[in-house]
């Protein structure tokens, strides 16, 4: 059976009249909202000197960082409905961050916050604002915050694409020292980036260098590491025949 189909020019004017303005309603509609919802936006005001909120605490800085973080956590959630946050003035943002962190400088909360929650915008701007004060924070303390160093550094790879920032901030955790108790996973993160670059030379020296130092006493680890070097040393081989047929073929 087949379906018949009226031409456009027999439907009556006042129909397509009627349809063309409901369009036009609902455009005006959503423009209206977007413009109220800009609005009704409050913006993040100055944090006082961390000083002042410790006076405040009166003793209980723990409480009050606390607090204070739980308030930003939820500065997204406005009038029950969550806000973009290329709304969030980014280094505001940030000096609220080390503010609290200054308050209470055992709180893993603002880290926290940095790595899992305001790191997940969809700006890059932003978000490498965001990577580069989690840097600048874990190198002040490490063994506190490699976990935020660990994340950021998956985060620089897929969802900013920039594999060199990555590689550099891998690079700080796998340069700890043995003292810094971290999990190797999180150091072997700098050697499996470099060879996300094609860095196999440089990649099968680590390896080999962790194999002989005898500091990876896992078996696991260490059977790990093997079976990386075997597959990066293939990888060598194939790459380096690939770019001599490559120079061939150009003569």
């Amino acid at each position: 059976m087949q379906r018949s189909y009226r031409p456009l020019l027999s439907v009556p004017g006042l129909l397509i009249g009627g349809f063309v303005l409901a369009l036009c309603l609902q455009i005006l509609s959503h423009q209206l909202v977007r413009q109220e919802y800009r609005v009704d936006y409050k913006a993040l005001t100055k944090p006082l000197s961390d000083s002042t909120y410790r006076g405040l605490s009166m003793g209980s800085e723990q409480l009050v960082s606390y607090l204070l973080s739980l308030k930003l956590q939820l500065h997204d959630n406005q009038a029950g409905r969550h806000i973009r946050y290329n709304f969030i003035d980014y280094d505001l943002l940030i000096e609220w961050l080390k503010t609290i962190q200054q308050i209470n400088p055992v709180s893993e909360y603002p880290m926290l916050l940095a790595s899992r929650i305001f790191s997940q915008t969809p700006d890059k701007s932003q978000m490498r604002k965001m990577l580069k004060y989690i840097n600048d924070s874990f190198l002040t303390n490490p063994e506190l915050f490699w976990r935020n160093q660990a994340e950021a550094t998956v985060i620089a790879k897929h969802r900013l694409g920039d594999l060199q920032l990555a590689l550099d901030m891998a690079e700080k955790l796998f340069r700890l020292p043995v003292t810094v108790e971290i999990p190797q996973w999180a150091r072997d993160m700098h050697f499996l980036l470099l060879a996300d670059l094609n860095e196999f030379e440089t990649t099968i020296i680590i390896i080999k260098s962790m194999l002989e130092s005898e500091t990876v006493t896992d078996p696991d680890q260490i059977r790990f590491l093997k079976q990386k070097l075997s597959e990066f040393q293939q990888k060598l081989s194939e790459y380096e025949r690939k770019e001599l047929q490559e120079t061939k073929a150009a003569d």
